[in-house]
């Protein structure tokens, strides 16, 4: 039996020999010499159009592009756009193709991340986006015939976030609902939750009559007894869903949202087409025309590249812009309550900034920060967040929010900011400012709280006591009216 080791491509096996039973060349480590040896012991292998080379440049661009869907992730994706323009795309989709749809099934979490980088490669090459798209609806009806469930719910995840991403219309992910139906068995139901899940919110935006439908549908087959219980849960699940606008099943995270509106490039494809996928696309096959096709693809390459730079630097600037605006909003808003004035004064001066919704919501994050920097707690902060609440609804929800936000980073404090932040919600809970509910993040076990949240919890309490007293701080806690 053979020896199994690790692969060598041809060429470096070939130099490697060289190298090892040369004495001067392993004595030296002269790769260049090498390299010049075996160009005049085997000229072939830097000749593009013979078989060897192209065989070699073939395999190479297999391990490339492998190696960067193997590496793509959120934070990484627009560099690995770059890099896979840098190789010959023309010539290697048929490897991306398979390699990104293996990688999917293997790895489904990573789905929409997958699917945002189809998208950028469809704007420029939109035959690999259709050649995908038509593989995935083909591998669906094979999959769904094959009764093979796990791999069916990863290609339905997938068609679904070509649905979000604008790559396949919508049409075809209302044909699959209907089309599984028509016969609502407890995996087909399954299937058309998971579905849903992934693309409802999308389908909310562009096909809402559509999907009132559906939903009626499977509202009709949730009081059937003919569905398995665990089934019907689902169902009940996925009406909370959709009741909540599927918020939490967001269709593209901002982060993935990487397409102009105006560039994309949507794929008209129906479940009822002929979708066969190309069986030679990922086979080497030797090109006649070699040298002009890597010419032809460098100026493609160019301008692919070039678009990608210019796009980089447009939002390199808008980031650089916000970012300068953010500050000096915070300037002004620090420079206004710093400045000696009564609580009505300065809030009648922040309220004629006329303030969009986000800058009002910052503006609260102001107050708060501005209040924690003190040396010690001032009043004057309490009663202006209150004065805030008085004046508008929006502004108690902005508060309450915050109230949240901040008791889960309650740890990054340190002890006197954190009772500074304690004083300033206790003030607007004593007066009614915000909601008492807000109470409800706020789980008293060992596992849900830390040393500082108790800190803080203590703190908060103590001052509220202090404010309201025992008697009318129990009758607070105790009142059933502020219960759901």
């Amino acid at each position: 039996m053979l020896p199994v080791g690790p692969y060598i491509p041809p060429t470096k096996r070939l130099l490697s020999e060289i190298i090892l039973y040369n004495p001067r060349l392993h004595d030296l480590r002269l790769y260049e010499l090498g390299l010049h040896e075996l160009r005049c012991r085997d000229p072939r292998l830097f000749d593009p159009t013979t078989l060897e080379y192209q065989q070699l440049s073939w395999e190479n661009l297999k391990r490339t592009i492998n190696s960067l869907i193997n590496k793509v992730n959120t934070s990484n994706l627009p560099l690995i756009i770059r890099e896979l323009f840098k190789i010959n795309m023309t010539r290697g989709y048929g490897l991306f193709i398979r390699n990104i749809i293996q990688a999917q099934i293997a790895s489904p979490f990573y789905t929409p991340v997958y699917a945002a980088l189809v998208s950028i490669i469809n704007v420029r090459l939109p035959i690999i986006g259709e050649f995908i798209a038509k593989h995935l609806i083909s591998s669906f009806r094979q999959r769904y015939q094959q009764n093979d469930k796990i791999n069916c719910l990863a290609t339905i995840k997938f068609i679904a976030h070509f649905v979000n991403q604008n790559i396949l219309h919508d049409i075809v992910a209302l044909e699959m609902l209907v089309f599984l139906l028509e016969n609502p068995t407890d995996d087909n139901v399954e299937l058309v939750i998971e579905f849903l899940k992934e693309c409802g919110q999308k389908l909310l935006q562009v096909s809402p009559r559509g999907l009132d439908c559906v939903f009626s549908t499977l509202n009709n087959l949730l009081h059937q007894s003919s569905l398995d219980k665990h089934t019907q849960y689902m169902i009940e699940v996925l009406f909370d869903l959709r009741k909540g606008q599927f918020k939490s099943n967001s269709a593209i995270q901002p982060c993935l949202n990487l397409v102009d509106e105006n560039d994309e490039y949507t794929h008209m494809i129906t479940l009822d087409d002929s979708c066969q996928p190309e069986p030679i696309l990922d086979v080497f096959l030797y090109d006649d025309h070699y040298e002009e096709n890597e010419t032809e693809y460098e100026e493609i390459q160019k301008i692919i590249l070039d678009i990608l730079d210019k796009k980089k630097k447009q939002q390199q600037t808008i980031i650089d812009q916000i970012e300068t605006n953010v500050e000096t909003f915070r300037c002004t808003i620090y420079s206004t309550i710093r400045s000696n004035i009564g609580v009505e004064e300065c809030a009648h001066k922040l309220l004629n900034m006329n303030l969009d919704p986000e800058q009002e919501k910052e503006l609260c994050q102001i107050i708060l920060d501005k209040c924690a920097k003190k040396r010690r707690y001032k009043q004057f902060f309490g009663l202006l967040g209150q004065h805030f609440c008085s004046l508008k609804k929006e502004y108690v929800e902005y508060f309450e929010e915050i109230f949240q936000d901040q008791y889960k980073i309650i740890h990054r404090l340190e002890y006197i900011d954190l009772r500074k932040v304690a004083k300033f919600f206790a003030h607007l809970l004593a007066t009614d400012a915000i909601s008492w509910s807000v109470l409800r993040c706020i789980r008293l076990t060992k596992e849900d709280t830390t040393s500082s949240s108790r800190i803080y919890i203590i703190n908060l309490f103590l001052e509220l006591t202090e404010l309201l007293g025992l008697n009318k701080l129990n009758n607070r806690l105790t009142d059933p009216t502020l219960t759901d």
